[in-house]
């Protein structure tokens, strides 16, 4: 798109800043639209199409290919780590400029369902009463229930500080859940989504079909899975957890181990006490590494293939 218009500008022979000043804009904001770096906003499509001398539907069409193609190069999302329902949803996970307000109208006026740490089956009718009638009145009562129900999609499934938080980091930018930076996207399967694990308090009926509910804990992968991809597999125990590590594991295992269980390292190497759980040192990891016995040793770790996968995601 940004070349489409430069070539076009060109060919009507005007200058950025002749086109700033038909279309009512700085020429910063021309410059801008020739980089790529914002895009135009589609009310001012039909005007452009008449300066340029270039049909509506052409500049449609050049703006499909670029979102198109954005979606395709934008897209950090490692669906390889999930089911086609989980990365379905995911795909749902973004909103427009005027929902993103929305949200924040919402988020100002202490909207309770926006706030909830978990997911629910209700509504956010009574909250959405809270929106100043100036806000409605500006956008149109229709066009407000839309914005409401693509907001809704959102934040059933978001948490609102986290969404808040990027919708800090970038004003300008929609929130689209699969363009977040990798180190947000670890932090949204972490901790910045809404789980439904209370599902026995949800109306009779529900099973919790669009609900999310991510196995893996990140943090602890991009600890631990390079020390098993280095020194893997790692002889840990003689029997199982709950015995005592051996006297020859990695010490940068070791380490590993200690900082993403946050374990005191005098009571983790006497095995298995008090909150020492073995099974909390393998909880969100089931999925990118294997504790295995072998003829030789009882038990080995080791990452596994979709481990190796992840460790290549997260290393790009």
């Amino acid at each position: 798109m940004s070349s489409f218009i430069r070539r076009t500008r060109e060919e009507a022979g005007l200058t950025q800043a002749e086109l700033a000043e038909k279309m009512g804009v700085s020429v910063v904001s021309v410059q801008n639209w020739e980089r790529g770096r914002n895009k135009i906003d589609l009310g001012r499509y039909l005007l452009l199409s008449e300066v340029l001398n270039v049909p509506i539907d052409q500049l449609i069409k050049e703006m499909l290919i670029e979102a198109d193609n954005e979606s395709k190069h934008l897209d950090n999302w490692p669906r390889f780590l999930f089911d086609d329902e989980t990365n379905g949803i995911i795909d749902t996970l973004h909103l427009n400029r005027a929902q993103q307000d929305l949200f924040g109208i919402l988020y100002i006026y202490d909207s309770k369902y926006v706030k909830k740490e978990q997911m629910d089956i209700d509504t956010f009718e009574k909250d959405l009463k809270k929106v100043p009638f100036g806000f409605i009145d500006k956008v149109g009562s229709i066009q407000f229930m839309n914005q409401a129900d693509g907001l809704h999609k959102v934040i059933k499934h978001v948490k609102a500080d986290f969404l808040l938080k990027i919708l800090k980091q970038n004003p300008e930018a929609e929130f689209n859940i699969k363009r977040l930076s990798k180190y947000n996207i670890c932090e949204f399967i972490d901790n910045g989504y809404k789980p439904a694990n209370d599902l026995e308090e949800f109306e009779e009926g529900y099973e919790g079909e669009d609900s999310l509910y991510f196995r893996i804990s990140m943090k602890k992968s991009q600890i631990i899975l390079p020390l098993l991809k280095k020194h893997g597999p790692v002889h840990v125990t003689d029997g199982g957890w709950v015995n005592p590590i051996r006297e020859d594991i990695p010490e940068e295992v070791f380490e590993g181990i200690l900082k993403m269980c946050e374990f005191n390292p005098e009571l983790w190497k006497i095995g298995y006490k008090d909150n020492y759980n073995p099974i909390y040192v393998m909880e969100g990891l089931d999925e990118v590494t294997d504790y295995y016995e072998d003829n030789e040793h009882k038990w080995l770790w080791n990452i596994n293939k979709k481990g190796e996968k992840l460790l290549e995601w997260l290393s790009k």
